[in-house]
């Protein structure tokens, strides 16, 4: 476990097991403790690098000006640090968003994407507006309420945040969206890619089938009875498919 200096805060990450990188992100409201059934699966073969957020878990509040690429920087400092030059990116949720942010800015340093319940971005700027809507509405009740306000499934534990300002500082960050995202470059990627969600993920399913006709090299996968965090619902199911993906990645 290890703690890096980025633009003010500090970044929680971890490294676990040894072999080929694959780096998992989180979603908002969660921590890299999402990911135990992954560390417990992955690492006889794979070292999996894990972080926190900014104003998530053991990672300090996040430092003004942060956004979804100033993150993807962040991700990148952090694979410096664990000497990790090529690696397979994984998220749910704004951490599959900022996997493709990564992608977009540093592509030499990706081999693979996996991609769990996944938004990549709104084309319409009344979506948009909308969607900013309800994270500001989300924000404002957390930092009211408390981490009561927090909201979301399987992967949200108020047990392991400590800062409600840092989470709504982060909601405003991250989530909010001010062009439409990796919509417009998803028939560029270039590396195998595979999508998971849930049956019962409903508003990301939709999304996830987008993808599938638009991402050249890419495989997809419904989770059956699973919801947002498939990964937690029935990891059985979705370490299989993560393990035939990475399987067949290219040496």
């Amino acid at each position: 476990m290890a703690r890096l200096p980025r633009n003010g805060a500090d970044i929680h990450h971890e490294a676990h097991g040894a072999g080929s990188p694959i780096m998992l992100t989180h979603g908002f409201g969660a921590t890299s403790r999402m990911w135990d059934e992954q560390i417990e699966e992955f690492t006889d073969r794979h070292r999996l690098i894990l972080w926190d957020l900014p104003g998530h878990g053991e990672s300090g509040p996040p430092a003004n000006g942060m956004t979804q690429d100033s993150l993807a920087a962040d991700m990148l400092a952090i694979l410096d640090d664990a000497d990790a030059p090529n690696t397979v990116l994984g998220g749910l949720g704004i951490g599959g968003v900022l996997a493709l942010r990564f992608w977009r800015a540093y592509p030499e340093r990706v081999r693979g994407l996996i991609l769990i319940g996944t938004l990549p971005g709104l084309r319409s700027g009344a979506a948009r507006e909308i969607s900013n809507g309800q994270v500001e509405a989300l924000a404002a009740s957390i930092e009211r309420d408390g981490l009561a306000a927090l909201r979301g499934g399987a992967e949200v534990d108020r047990e392991l945040q400590s800062s409600p300002s840092g989470l709504a500082a982060a909601a405003r960050s991250m989530l909010k969206q001010h062009d439409e995202g990796a919509q417009a470059w998803l028939g560029d990627i270039d590396v195998p890619v595979l999508i998971l969600v849930g049956s019962e993920d409903r508003p990301n399913l939709s999304a996830a089938e987008f993808m599938a006709r638009t991402i050249p090299n890419v495989k997809k996968r419904v989770i059956a009875r699973a919801g947002h965090a498939a990964n937690i619902d029935k990891p059985a199911a979705v370490n299989a498919a993560i393990r035939e993906f990475l399987g067949r990645l290219p040496r």
